[in-house]
């Protein structure tokens, strides 16, 4: 089994590249993976909410997984995604990826209504089977916020090494962040709140603005970690400032931040702007929009 080496850092939610026919850019996924891999990243979390994950079939996501897995070869950890809405298909994709290399998978159970016993038994039924690490994930955006007390019973399982905790409620992200230990990591999110999880114990976050806008994160954690707090404040501030400048009618419309991220992407050369599915894409005015701000923030590097 691979251990889920300890992850530090900003970690990409990494964005699934498209061709104008909806079919997986490979191509453009390996270009992302490269040009992340030259950044001070922490790992990669692969087949995430932000990279559209819900809008894949199940063979658009193996094409991913065997993709992404390739291209890092082991060089940064990676928790690849099985977060599918049937078990079936959950438990099909690990037995058709666990031989990739990567460290771990990541579930989000996108079932909003089931208990918390319910979404218990289900991390534990994976988890009892599955070959590698399983992460937990969640966010109160896509299934039920879970409690401190879960995590801290589900921390206990051999095979559970960690969670993407998701969460804007300072006093649970600090309780959660608290029970992190050699055996168990967490991994918080939400671009806006880095500086203050950070504060609050977490080692580690993620972001899908992290294939963007890889340093602009980075350089707020460094700041942080090498103990220049008024820096790391003034840097989030800046952040904060990029996040309000990015954002378009287009989240409204997908929720995500997919298609600001594309085509922010695609002004870097790395990929082309295309959203999945149920995704629209920027209009030109919201693409002069996105624009202005790469160019005010100087976010092409």
């Amino acid at each position: 089994m691979i251990k889920t080496r300890p992850i530090s850092g900003i970690v990409p939610v990494i964005s699934t590249p498209f061709t104008n026919d909806e079919n997986i850019d490979i191509d453009g996924l390996n270009n992302l993976i490269n040009y992340l891999l030259k950044k001070e990243i922490g790992g990669m979390w692969v087949l995430g909410t932000g990279s559209e994950d819900m809008n894949l079939t199940f063979q658009k996501r193996l094409k991913v997984a065997n993709a992404a897995c390739e291209a890092n070869a082991g060089q940064k950890p990676l928790i690849l995604g099985t977060g599918f809405f049937a078990m079936e298909d959950i438990m099909n994709f690990i037995k058709e990826t666990s031989h990739l290399d990567f460290d771990g998978y990541h579930v989000m159970p996108y079932h909003p209504l089931l208990s918390l016993e319910r979404l218990e038994w289900f991390y534990i039924k994976i988890a009892d089977s599955c070959p590698k690490p399983l992460w937990m994930y969640t966010s109160g955006n896509w299934s039920r916020p879970i409690t401190v007390d879960f995590v801290r019973r589900l921390k206990s399982h051999p095979n559970i090494a960690g969670i993407k905790y998701s969460n804007k409620d300072a006093v649970n992200v600090t309780k959660v962040a608290s029970l992190a230990d050699e055996q168990f990591q967490v991994i918080t999110a939400v671009a806006s709140q880095l500086y203050a999880c950070l504060c609050m114990g977490s080692k580690a976050h993620t972001s899908s603005l992290g294939s963007a806008i890889p340093d602009q994160l980075i350089y707020v954690y460094n700041l942080f970690k090498a103990g220049n707090l008024k820096e790391a404040l003034g840097a989030q501030h800046v952040l904060n400032d990029i996040l309000r400048d990015i954002s378009t009618g287009a989240k409204v419309d997908n929720f995500l931040t997919a298609a600001e991220e594309k085509y922010i992407l695609s002004l870097k050369g790395i990929c082309e702007e295309h959203t999945s599915s149920y995704y629209r894409e920027l209009n030109e005015s919201e693409k002069m929009k996105v624009k202005k701000a790469v160019e005010k923030y100087n976010l092409l590097s």
